[in-house]
């Protein structure tokens, strides 16, 4: 039996449509049609049945399909297995992260890895991908390691401190905050506020919720992308809540960086917790942890 017949009635199961189930696996409908047809007559019963909405499982599908998923998943967990034995013999650590996280600790600095340890390992930096992404792509065994950011709240992770700063509003010289040392939220009571949105930069929930409470009255402007939040501030001489690599942006507008007294973000190593963690793994944090920030 071709093996892939497995995902290919687990796919048309869920998605109840030839149409559908053939663009996501990637083949023509025709092919899966066939497939199915070909399945059918090997096992001589009918595994689908049409009606007005599509097709669904006879009962005979129903036994078959709950079986393709323990296949499927069986056949995932070797997959991870056999590329943890390979990445493991070939002593290397993939790390993945979270946007922006670059800007605190260098791609060049984590490299340096590389060359310092004494097993003849290596590290492989992932494409930075939103915290959501980022943590997907741990618990799945996408990845080794990750840089989230701060709280990681997730049972199956264990976490090490790397990062722990200041947010900043960032504002034209003529406001008056611009004038203060520090802030505060309450601070942005009655302005406009351009920040990223808290449902994908987990760090700035708990600093949306505060600014909420602590000044009513602003109006707060969620955007995707950092440059969207200074391109906001920019335009509407708004504040725009920052992080300190970012204070710097567009240097001759004439905005300033304020640190923000009751806001604070940061960022750690993750890795999951039923992870073996082998000489090379513990020298890997070791070297990040050789890398760490700490500006409060």
């Amino acid at each position: 039996m071709d093996t892939r017949v497995f995902a290919y009635v687990a796919k048309l199961a869920d998605t109840g449509s030839y149409a559908r189930a053939a663009r996501e696996l990637f083949i023509t409908k025709q092919g899966l049609a066939s497939a199915i047809e070909r399945l059918e007559r090997s096992l001589n019963v009918p595994l689908f049945e049409a009606d007005h909405k599509g097709v669904r499982l006879t009962e005979y599908g129903e036994v078959f399909c709950a079986f393709s998923h323990a296949f499927l998943d069986r056949q995932k967990a070797m997959n991870e297995e056999i590329e943890a034995l390979r990445r493991r013999e070939e002593r290397s650590v993939t790390l993945a992260a979270s946007t922006g996280l670059f800007n605190v600790i260098t791609r060049e600095d984590i490299c340096a890895f590389d060359e310092e340890n004494a097993f003849g390992a290596s590290v492989e930096i992932l494409r930075a991908v939103l915290d959501g992404d980022c943590e997907a792509m741990l618990l799945d065994k996408a990845c080794d390691f990750a840089l989230l950011n701060d709280p990681i709240q997730n049972e199956h992770v264990a976490s090490v401190p790397l990062h722990r700063d200041s947010m900043f509003f960032w504002v034209a010289a003529e406001h008056a905050l611009a004038r203060r040392k520090t802030a505060r939220l309450a601070d942005a009571a009655g302005c406009e506020v351009a920040c990223l949105s808290p449902d994908e930069y987990v760090s700035l929930a708990p600093v949306v919720e505060r600014l909420r409470a602590e000044a009513p009255d602003c109006r707060v402007f969620y955007a995707d992308q950092m440059i969207e939040v200074l391109e906001r501030a920019l335009e509407r001489r708004a504040l725009a809540i920052t992080v300190r690599s970012h204070v710097g942006s567009f240097p001759h507008e004439g905005f300033v960086g304020v640190p923000i007294e009751d806001a604070s973000w940061g960022f750690s190593v993750a890795y999951r917790r039923d992870r073996s963690l082998s000489p090379w793994d513990e020298a890997f944090l070791a070297h990040l942890s050789s890398l760490a920030v700490f500006c409060q």
